[in-house]
C-alpha cells in the first residue's frame, strides 16, 4: 500500500534544481494546523495578501532593473549608432539577468508561503515525498513556470490526443508580448503627445508596462501554486476517506482497474499534464496496488468497463472520473465533447457537479471543493 511508485526517466532540469536549491533556504513554519482547518474566506484572504506582496515586489524590481536601460537609451540618443546601441545592449543584458533572477526568487518565496498556509509539510510524507511530483519539485516548477515532465505513467500518455507544445516558441511569444506592448504604447504616445510628457521621455512609459507584466506573471504563479497545492491536499484526503470507509474492498477486479481508467482518461481528456491528476493517479495506484500497465488511457475500454460493472460500481467510477476531470481547474473542448458519452442519462447529475468543482478549484475554495470530491456508490 505504501510502496513508492517509481517514475521512469524523471530528471529535473537545471532551472528546477535552481528552484529546489533556493526553496531549502526559506524558513519552515512548523505550525500544527491541518490543511483543512482554515475557512475558504480566510484562505482567500491569505493567498491574496501573498499575491499583492509579490506584485509589489515584482513591480519594484521591474522599475529598478528597466530604468537603467531607458536612461542609457535616452542619454545616448544623440551618440553614434555603435556607441548608443552597444551600451544599450550591454546594459539591457545585465538588467534582464538581474531582473529574472530576482523575479525567480520572489516567485519561489510566494509559492512557498502558499504551501505554508495550508501546512503541506504535515502530509508530505504520506505521498511522494521524493521525486519530480513531490511538493518541492511542484513548487519549483510552478514558481519558475517550467513545464511538468512529459512521462508515461502506467502506460498513460497525457498527449495521446494532442500535439506537444513547443515551449521555446511559447516563451518567445511571451517576451514578444512585452516588446510589442512597449512598441505600441510608445508609438501611440509619440503620435498623440510627442517625444516627451512634461519634459520626461515617453520611453519611460516602458516602466509601467514592465510593472504590469511582472504583476500578471506573479499573480498567475501564485494562483497556479494554490491550485496545485490544493489538488495535492485533496488527493491525499480522498485517498484517506476511501481507505477509512473501506470502499475499495467493495469493488470487483474490473472496477478496480476501472478506477485507473477513469483517472487515466481524464488525464488524456484535459490535454495537459497537470500534476494534480498525476498525484491522484499515483495515489490510487498505491491504494489498489496495481503495478502493471493495462491500457488505462484507452477511452473505449473505459466505456466498456462502465457498461460491464454493476450500477453501484459505475456510480463510483463516474464520481472518480468527475473529480479527476476537474482537478486541473478547467475543462477542455475535448472533455466537453465526450462528457455526454461517458455520463449518458446521468449527465444532468454529474455535469453541474463537474462545473462547480472546477470553479471551486480555480477560485481557491478548498473546503467547498472537498465536499464535491466525495466518492460513493450513489449516482451524482
Amino acid at each position: 500500500m505504501q510502496n513508492h511508485f517509481q517514475i521512469p526517466g524523471a530528471k529535473p532540469s537545471l532551472l528546477e534544481k535552481f528552484g529546489i536549491y533556493y526553496l531549502k533556504f526559506f524558513k519552515r513554519v512548523d505550525s500544527g494546523h491541518h490543511v483543512f482547518d482554515f475557512t475558504d474566506a480566510l484562505l482567500t484572504k491569505k493567498v491574496n495578501h501573498i499575491t499583492r506582496k509579490g506584485i509589489l515586489l515584482s513591480s519594484i524590481v521591474g522599475i529598478v532593473c528597466v530604468f537603467p536601460t531607458i536612461w542609457v537609451d535616452v542619454y545616448l540618443s544623440g551618440k553614434p549608432f555603435l556607441i548608443h546601441y552597444g551600451w544599450l545592449a550591454g546594459v539591457t543584458a545585465i538588467s534582464i539577468a538581474i531582473e529574472l533572477y530576482l523575479l525567480f526568487l520572489i516567485a519561489l518565496k510566494a509559492v512557498y508561503e502558499v504551501s505554508e498556509i495550508i501546512n503541506m509539510h504535515a502530509s508530505e510524507s504520506d505521498l511522494l515525498k521524493d521525486g519530480v511530483f513531490s511538493v518541492q519539485h511542484i513548487l519549483a516548477r510552478t514558481a519558475l513556470e517550467l513545464p511538468d515532465p512529459e512521462l508515461k505513467i502506467l502506460g498513460i500518455d497525457p498527449f495521446k490526443r494532442i500535439s506537444k507544445k513547443n515551449l521555446l516558441i511559447l516563451g518567445l511569444l511571451y517576451k514578444a508580448k512585452i516588446f510589442l506592448t512597449n512598441l505600441i504604447s510608445k508609438n501611440i504616445l509619440l503620435a498623440t503627445v510627442g517625444k516627451t510628457i512634461m519634459g520626461v521621455s515617453v520611453l519611460y512609459f516602458a516602466l509601467v508596462v514592465e510593472c504590469f507584466w511582472n504583476g500578471v506573471v506573479i499573480k498567475r504563479v501564485v494562483h497556479e501554486a494554490r491550485l496545485r497545492l490544493f489538488g495535492f491536499a485533496l488527493a491525499n484526503q480522498i485517498a484517506k476517506e476511501v481507505l477509512h470507509e473501506k470502499m475499495l474492498g467493495q469493488l470487483s477486479p474490473l472496477a478496480r482497474t476501472g478506477c485507473l481508467r477513469a483517472i487515466g482518461n481524464a488525464v488524456v481528456m484535459t490535454r495537459n499534464y497537470h500534476p494534480n491528476m498525476i498525484i491522484l493517479l499515483i495515489r490510487f495506484q498505491q491504494l489498489l496496488n496495481l503495478q502493471k500497465e493495462d491500457k488505462y488511457d484507452d477511452w473505449n475500454l473505459f466505456l466498456e468497463t462502465l457498461e460491464s460493472v454493476s450500477a453501484e460500481e459505475r456510480n463510483f467510477l463516474l464520481d472518480l472520473f468527475t473529480v479527476s476531470a476537474a482537478f486541473d481547474g478547467k475543462l477542455s473542448d475535448l472533455e466537453n465533447e465526450n462528457l455526454t458519452t461517458v455520463y449518458k442519462d446521468d449527465y444532468p447529475l454529474y455535469y453541474p457537479r463537474l462545473i462547480q468543482l472546477t470553479d471551486h478549484l480555480k477560485k481557491g475554495r478548498l473546503n467547498a471543493a472537498l465536499k464535491l470530491c466525495r466518492l460513493d456508490f450513489v449516482a451524482g
